[in-house]
């Protein structure tokens, strides 16, 4: 039923219905949403930092990734950046960031839709939700919302993540919300440096434990003439000292690769 409406309606129609979907689902059944900002100078714990680079070598996709993804994450970055999420409060990426516009200054970047590669404004914002995820996870928050690509575009070169790990955003139909279920706030500090996406999740104060995520049964397989991947990811929780509290599964995942792995696939 899904791929015949996906035929039989423009892809625009379609998200124009998710859009106010959406819409009205902010309306009614609102979530109490994180919205006040702080100085990250208030908040001396770094629970997590990541980065990453703007421009990434990926077979295949030269002069495309990069292609207004620069401007975009700036401008996503600076609407992140100090944002604080209150104990029980929810952080929503589409709500935060707003509509990625022209007129808001957002430039056509990649993205993916009815998965096929197009240039929409606001495109590349992905790279910012998927520092997002890791941060979040590694403050051992909630993740009520979460969507990730069934496909896997391109081999990205110096790889630092499990294949899965990151999320996928839309505005304002898919997106990334986690809750934070700890005792004292989180503030998110984001910026880009140089060529680099910056962020950072931080606490007032150190709650003598880590969140580490492990990978396991990762592979390359052939199925049905196709090459897929598929991993288990856990989030184990640690002392400063190294000694393990608690391992949880986080997710599982598999995805369609469209890139030759031959030399990676087991037959």
């Amino acid at each position: 039923m899904k791929s015949l409406v996906r035929h039989l309606v423009p892809f625009g129609a379609r998200v124009r219905l998710h859009q106010a979907r959406r819409h009205l689902e902010w309306k009614l059944r609102p979530l109490p949403w994180a919205v006040e900002r702080g100085n990250p100078a208030d908040f001396p714990c770094v629970m997590d930092e990541r980065s990453s680079p703007l421009h990434r070598v990926t077979a295949g996709s030269q002069g495309l990734t990069s292609d207004g993804k620069e401007t975009n994450i700036a401008l996503g970055s600076k609407a992140i950046d100090g944002l604080v999420i209150a104990p029980c409060e929810v952080f929503s990426f589409c709500r935060t960031i707003g509509p990625t516009t022209e007129r808001r200054g957002y430039v056509p970047g990649l993205e993916m839709h009815d998965q096929e590669l197009t240039r929409s404004p606001g495109g590349g914002l992905c790279q910012l939700a998927n520092l997002l995820f890791a941060l979040a996870v590694h403050a051992d928050a909630e993740i009520v919302e979460r969507h990730r690509h069934s496909f896997d575009l391109f081999p990205d070169a110096d790889r630092t993540v499990p294949f899965g790990f990151g999320a996928t955003v839309f505005y304002n139909h898919v997106d990334f919300q986690f809750r934070n279920t700890l005792d004292q706030p989180l503030l998110l500090h984001t910026w880009v440096e140089g060529d680099r996406l910056h962020g950072q999740i931080r606490m007032p104060a150190d709650p003598g434990w880590r969140m580490r995520v492990i990978e396991t049964g990762h592979r390359f397989f052939r199925e049905n003439g196709a090459i897929h991947w598929e991993n288990h990811l856990w989030k184990q929780r640690v002392l400063d000292d190294g000694t393990e509290l608690e391992r949880q599964p986080l997710f599982s995942t598999r995805a369609t690769v469209l890139y030759p792995a031959d030399h990676l696939v087991e037959s």
